[in-house]
């Protein structure tokens, strides 16, 4: 069996998006001929923790860690007091726009201009010292790095160039046309160095992955690098099938995970409020229900538009618990990133809605990823961001197919994106030859 080194700083007991991709392959890579390997930090300051995730990984794989020395705890140190009690620097972090606070622009233009090319950048020499011996001992056959952050990337970028060893660069998210990139105040200096980088990872590493259409056409466009296309996918469990489905009584329209403050969609709320002044029966029946952390101004919109009776708010709960709610929802809302990319925002948690064929509302760009396999899989409504027309067409057309009982889609050719067949995807990457 072949081994492949896999460099993340997500790793269990991270929970959040970013974590389940490489539990996925991991998971599933033995049966393709592969033994994981895992390099990840050592006492990580992770915004949020599922410890279910551990069992998702054979007990037996072997993980490497070092001590990270996270920069982001200097700034809860020097952070304002009523930032510090609530103990959510990343909140802090995630603010954008012209009503941030002095220190909150301060904190977005030192990590653009100085922890280049993230806040993990402290790690890359010691990770390269730390991994140079273990490569010499183990004699890996690969090695993956996996990204944002992506000073992962440059030290597997190092590895390859000591090593001469067969190196696949996998980005879940774009690099310098990531939009929070325009909220960092970078310096011409800090703009080159961040598209040198990346120009130095994507021409050096044997292989690049993405996770979408777009962003293979963002790096084929600029640098005629032909990457390849492996979704985030979703696990398929023994019991999804077995499960006798029990949906939601009430006409609920369910969003899980992080609901982020560029996610509001005044556009739903407005319609949904409308269809409540004109309709008894279904302002009765509606339940608005997110489940995970809920930006403040997403909540406040909700109350603004007189909908707060109707929503069901549930914190943070771990990915197993949210299982439940998945299956049994009327209506799965996925409200994609209002940003000037959106076409490129492919969420894991789309894959998680296909798997349960439960309707899905989309909230996205009709030409980008997301609305893409939508339709491919006919997997539910798409509509343009401020289509209020659509929207409420949508809502209308499944309200009344839920008093029929009869809201249901027949989704299809969803089991390409299941973890098994796209570890299939990602084994034959690994086997690849490299460059010449």
């Amino acid at each position: 069996m072949k081994k492949v080194l896999i460099i993340t700083y997500y790793w269990p007991p991270s929970g959040g998006a970013g974590v389940q991709r490489w539990v996925r392959f991991v998971k599933h890579l033995r049966s393709f001929g592969w033994e994981p390997v895992i390099y990840a930090p050592e006492s990580p300051s992770y915004a949020l923790e599922d410890i279910s995730l551990v069992n998702e990984i054979p007990c037996d794989v072997k993980v490497y860690k070092r001590k990270i020395r996270e920069v982001n705890n200097l700034f809860a140190k020097l952070s304002p007091k009523r930032v510090r009690k609530d103990n959510k620097l990343y909140n802090l972090q995630q603010q954008k726009g012209s009503n941030r606070s002095f220190f909150q622009k301060l904190v977005w233009f030192i990590r653009g201009n100085f922890f280049i090319p993230d806040a993990r950048f402290l790690w890359i020499k010691p990770s390269i010292r730390f991994l140079n011996p273990i490569l010499e001992k183990e004699g890996f056959d690969a090695v993956v790095s996996t990204g944002p952050p992506h000073s992962l990337h440059l030290i597997a970028e190092n590895l390859k160039k000591k090593h001469d060893i067969h190196w696949i660069a996998d980005f879940r998210d774009p690099w310098t046309s990531m939009d929070y990139m325009d909220d960092m105040f970078l310096t011409e200096f800090a703009k080159k160095k961040h598209a040198r980088l990346e120009k130095k990872v994507i021409m050096n590493a044997d292989e690049v992955v993405v996770v979408g259409k777009t962003m293979f056409n963002e790096f084929k466009g600029n640098y005629n690098v032909e990457s390849k296309i492996i979704y985030n996918g979703y696990e398929k469990k023994a019991d999804d099938a077995s499960t006798p489905i029990e949906l939601d009584e009430k006409f609920t329209i369910v969003h899980i995970g992080s609901f982020l403050k560029n996610r509001n969609c005044n556009d739903l709320w407005e319609q949904l409020a409308t269809l409540c002044k004109d309709n008894v029966l279904f302002k009765e029946r509606l339940e608005i229900r997110l489940i995970g952390n809920v930006a403040p101004n997403v909540l406040e919109s909700i109350v603004n538009f007189g909908l707060n009776n109707n929503l069901n708010k549930i914190d943070y709960i771990p990915f197993e618990e949210t299982q439940k709610y998945l299956f049994g929802a009327q209506v799965l809302l996925l409200p994609i990133d209002r940003i000037e990319n959106a076409a490129f925002v492919l969420t894991g948690k789309l894959f998680e809605y296909l798997k349960s064929k439960r309707p899905v509302l989309l909230l996205a760009p009709s030409y980008g990823d997301a609305a893409d396999i939508i339709e491919q899989c006919n997997a539910g409504y798409c509509c343009d961001f401020d289509d209020g027309k659509a929207i409420k067409d949508s809502l209308l057309t499944m309200f009344n197919l839920y008093l029929e009982k009869k809201n249901n889609v027949n989704s299809v050719n969803i089991e390409r994106f299941s973890g098994y067949e796209l570890t299939r995807k990602m084994a034959e990457v690994l086997q690849g030859n490299k460059k010449d």
